[in-house]
């Protein structure tokens, strides 16, 4: 309860909903294309001949899921700079513009099984979708000190359900009518955003026009992460972390294809009940844990025990509800881990570093969501189950990283 005599004030939320929106449906069509598209080529739809092995289709699997968060890893350093020489305003509505170019291609390119060009989309998408970064600072600009924490929590929230509308909505509509039909309907959508966001989103940004553009510069800091000693372990502990639960999340529908016989229907459902279990995980379990636990202790204890769930998702099982339960608990404990160790590396860091210290694991997460992706693909190309014992034994060796770690005295 804020007092009376308090001069907080509440940020009027109506001039800041298309750039949730904006968020909100960017995760959609990335939730689309994680669900989508592993069954979509593994499974009869047109995009192999019969005579390309399943080896084949994991693999290309792999590699389309990959593209899109590598062109997001490539593209934010550069749409953040261009947001703040030239405005929010000005920068967002662009990128929309060619965001919208870019899924008309993706759902174009379903409709004529045309591979190459799905992939050199979805890159492309992920390129301009880092547009998700300018409306986080745009959010920064118009919140007060005291309520920048509630419309951050908003922009958490937008990013969960979008994971949860994406394969909930689209999977129906994949069944119902096309594959490509749920990527024309987020077309659609960003066609909406784009005129909402012309018409109503006041910037009250005012970009320095006289500052250089440094692209190189912002890849030269993202060295730190190696040569930052003492801070570098727990990068790679987030690495690590982050490669287990996001590669997870990528190629797990190859395992329930695979093992399980999964066709779109199911298989977005379970990917919609994953989201969830995150949300919740997130929203209701992780606050109260830091009361009783360190944040180094929480990271430690949670990535051991995720890991050795995922470990556990792969011995045979004839009841099928068994993948449900198993991987559900390993998301909703490593959810803890994940929000732990960026925490836990935040108190590591003076104020004048939380910026590039953050920036940096931001990279790192969508590097290792990437870099996931392709590796899976690759390992279930060799054995189905092998990419998640990889993950599982990536999780637990962040945690056994982090038992040794001692916090530095200072920051140089």
């Amino acid at each position: 309860m804020i007092p009376a005599h308090s001069n907080y004030q509440r940020t009027d939320m109506h001039p800041l909903l298309p750039l949730y929106l904006v968020i909100l449906i960017a995760f959609t069509g990335y939730g689309l294309m994680v669900t989508i598209f592993i069954p979509m080529l593994m499974q009869g739809t047109g995009f192999f001949d019969e005579s390309v092995t399943r080896s084949t289709k994991v693999i290309y699997s792999g590699i389309l899921l990959a593209l899109y968060p590598l062109g997001q890893f490539i593209g934010a350093p550069v749409i953040g700079s261009l947001g703040d020489r030239f405005g929010r305003k000005r920068v967002l509505s662009i990128s929309l513009v060619f965001t919208i170019l870019f899924y008309i291609v993706i759902a174009y390119s379903i409709e004529i099984k045309f591979l190459w060009l799905l992939m050199g989309a979805c890159f492309l998408a992920g390129l301009t979708e880092s547009n998700v970064a300018i409306c986080q600072s745009a959010i920064a600009d118009v919140s007060t000190e005291e309520d920048r924490g509630r419309l951050f929590s908003y922009l958490y929230v937008s990013m969960s359900l979008g994971y949860i509308i994406g394969p909930l909505v689209g999977g129906q509509l994949a069944v119902h009518f096309s594959i490509a039909t749920p990527f024309w309907l987020v077309t659609v959508l960003l066609i909406f955003i784009y005129i909402w966001v012309w018409i109503s989103f006041n910037d009250p940004f005012v970009p320095d026009k006289n500052k250089e553009i440094s692209y190189l510069k912002s890849f030269t800091n993202l060295a730190t992460v190696f040569t930052d000693i003492p801070i570098r372990r727990v990068y790679l502990v987030n690495f690590l972390i982050y490669f287990g639960v996001f590669g997870l999340a990528r190629v797990i529908q190859i395992y329930i294809i695979d093992e399980w016989h999964y066709e779109i229907d199911k298989v977005t459902l379970y990917y919609a009940y994953i989201s969830a279990v995150c949300a919740v995980s997130n929203f209701f379990f992780f606050a109260p844990l830091t009361k009783y636990l360190s944040l180094k202790s929480i990271t430690i204890r949670s990535s051991l025990i995720g890991g050795i769930l995922i470990i556990a998702i792969v011995i045979p099982s004839s009841d099928i509800p068994s993948i449900w339960v198993l991987s559900a608990l390993a998301f909703l404990i490593l959810m803890w881990a994940i929000s732990g160790c960026g925490t836990y590396l935040s108190t590591l860091v003076s104020s004048e570093r939380q910026g590039r210290a953050l920036g940096n694991n931001l990279a790192i997460q969508v590097g290792a969501e990437s870099i996931g992706a392709a590796a899976g693909g690759f390992l279930a190309a060799i054995l189905v189950p092998l990419p998640i014992l990889t993950f599982g034994v990536a999780s637990i060796l962040g945690g056994l990283l982090l038992i040794t770690y001692k916090k530095p005295t200072y920051n140089n």
